[in-house]
């Protein structure tokens, strides 16, 4: 039997459970949990700006670029006019499009590096506070005297439907905030 048949075969059987021994059951969006702590709003900040220093940068390499280009296309200008010695020029020219090399690898290994570190960082993100949000989960299900949290996120394929008395998600975001204030 394949996952996606087993798994709603395994809530079934989880709810079966809670109603005939009379466990309180809810369901958390983590997705919006996520989105709704602070931390993680302050980290995409800070990511963001990240992402808008290394685009500025980019855009620094790319002026360059610009620049030797429209010097190399104004030798070449040169290099074609009879009247002028170009074997000068020529060596000139030389020197520039090995520059212009350097400075093309140069801005593609920077791009590289930032887009790495950049999806680094996001991939972070996730592991860096999803303890956070198990925690609060777990003390929101204390205090309320839940047996079994649910994850109710639409990118989850577990719970389809669930009642409105059931989900206690803005309270896990409410206990993440505020954990996070004290701290």
């Amino acid at each position: 039997m394949n996952s996606f048949f087993r798994f709603p075969l395994i809530v079934a059987f989880l709810f079966s459970i809670s109603y005939s021994y009379g466990q309180k059951v809810a369901v958390v969006d983590v997705q919006k949990v996520f989105d709704g702590y602070q931390k993680v709003k302050e980290a995409r900040e800070r990511l963001d700006k990240s992402k808008k220093i290394a685009m500025e940068e980019l855009e620094i390499f790319r002026a360059e670029m610009e620049k030797i280009v429209k010097e190399l296309k104004e030798m070449e200008e040169k290099i074609k006019n009879p009247n002028i010695d170009s074997t000068a020029l020529r060596k000139k020219y030389q020197e520039k499009v090995e520059k212009a090399k350097v400075k093309q690898d140069d801005m593609v290994s920077y791009d590289k590096r930032a887009k790495a570190t950049i999806a680094q960082r996001q991939r972070n993100l996730l592991v860096e506070h999803l303890a956070d949000i198990r925690k609060a989960v777990e003390k929101v299900a204390g205090v309320k005297g839940y047996d079994l949290i649910l994850n109710s996120s639409e990118t989850q394929l577990g719970v389809f439907y669930s009642g409105e008395k059931f989900n206690i998600t803005e309270d896990v975001i409410v206990t993440l905030n505020a954990s996070s204030g004290k701290k």
